[in-house]
């Protein structure tokens, strides 16, 4: 009875445990196949870290993804940005390294690789990086962008040149890459100068270059001391002439300026400027006639200088010729179309030529800028009022 009793009391655990097994079987089985995070889940969370700057965690994230999804380039790349971020250049590029193997085109990867590169001061590898960047995609202005600037730390300044030049050619608004401009232009001005100073500190070369300086400061005084000091030394030096009828014209001293300006012509007779300067003072002066065939040749010389448009239109007006002064009043406006002196000569010219709706246009085009332009200047007043009255404060 004892055994018995023990052999059915033994026989129910056991057969309970066998009955449970296929379920415990069943739940491990699930849970073993319950699918990881999904891919999309990983990189929401992987960017809420990096918007907290949480690169650590972000980094940890993705190495746990990359584990879930061995076979997945983005997550890769990703870690590969963060290592990046965090400076960690030679792991980021283990990670590049790993995604190229696979995609050798994989999108952005080898500008991020050239940009490790160009962290570690590894310029020729990162120029390789970018180059294979614009191969894929040749509108990819950040690799163009950064080789401009590996190219320049390996004193390679003509190629540096040329990507800057492509850069401002596709987008001339694009700030950061004029400002690198400028430096880079900047930096061979000075580079020069200084070496011509080395050669002959007091020769004509450094006086034009210094009464240049003096002009483009406005301090004309000055410039004009110096372009004299040119003429004594080197009379024959070229462009002086019109340089100085250029600040006299400036000054307003019309007098000097014709004197200076008709030499310059002497020297070339088709330079569009000093048409341009010299024709505008004999408008001034009342003498259109003898302005119109300097104005000619200066629109004929530089067919995008708005302003020797609009003289010669006045010239025409002042001589009767309404169609011609229309035609190039209206190339005036169509190459500067927010100069409203042109707009207003316009609105004249064609209450003159009967033609209402069009003078009534150019008028209202000429109210619009004047007050923008005078709404531009009170703001500016104002700014500079209310930094007075800080300094004043202080």
């Amino acid at each position: 009875m004892r055994k018995g009793k023990f052999e059915r009391a033994s026989v129910r655990p056991l057969g309970a445990f066998l009955f449970s097994f296929p379920f415990l079987f069943w739940c491990g089985s699930v849970l073993g196949q319950a699918n990881p995070q999904s891919l999309d889940e990983y990189f929401r969370r992987a960017r809420e870290l990096e918007q907290h700057e949480d690169y650590a965690g972000a980094e940890r994230l993705y190495q746990d993804a990359a584990r879930s999804y061995p076979h997945q380039p983005e997550i890769l790349k990703r870690l590969g940005i963060i290592y990046q971020t965090e400076l960690k250049f030679p792991e980021s590029l283990d990670a590049f390294s790993k995604v190229l193997q696979g995609a050798p085109q994989y999108p952005e990867v080898n500008f991020y690789q050239g940009l490790s590169y160009f962290g570690l001061n590894q310029f020729d590898q990162a120029i390789k990086a970018f180059n294979k960047e614009i191969e894929a995609n040749p509108k990819y202005r950040r690799a163009r962008y950064y080789e401009a600037l590996a190219f320049q730390s390996l004193n390679r300044n003509a190629d540096a040149l040329q990507q800057y030049e492509i850069l401002v050619k596709e987008d001339p608004s694009d700030s950061r890459v004029l400002y690198q401009l400028i430096r880079f232009h900047k930096a061979a001005t000075l580079k020069a100068i200084n070496q011509l100073g080395n050669l002959d500190p007091d020769s004509e070369f450094m006086l034009v270059l210094k009464a240049e300086g003096y002009a483009d400061q406005g301090k004309y005084p000055e410039a004009i001391q110096d372009y004299k000091q040119v003429l004594q030394k080197n009379p024959r030096f070229p462009g002086v002439h019109f340089a100085l009828g250029e600040v006299y014209w400036k000054k307003v001293d019309y007098p000097a300026a014709e004197k200076e300006l008709r030499l310059a012509l002497v020297e070339d007779p088709n330079h569009p400027l000093a048409n341009y300067y010299l024709g505008d003072i004999l408008l001034k002066s009342q003498k259109a006639d003898d302005a119109v065939p300097l104005l000619e040749i200066a629109v004929a010389a530089n067919p995008q200088l708005p302003q020797a448009y609009f003289q010669l239109g006045k010239c025409y007006v002042a001589q009767g010729k309404l169609q011609e002064a229309l035609k190039v009043l209206l190339k005036a406006a169509e190459l500067d179309s927010s100069d409203k002196a042109t707009h207003y000569q316009l609105a004249q010219l064609y209450a003159q030529l009967k033609q209402p709706d069009k003078s009534q246009y150019h008028m209202e085009v000429f109210r619009k800028l004047y007050e923008q332009e005078r709404d531009k200047n009170f703001k500016r007043d104002q700014k500079a009022l209310h930094k007075a009255e800080d300094s004043a404060s202080n």
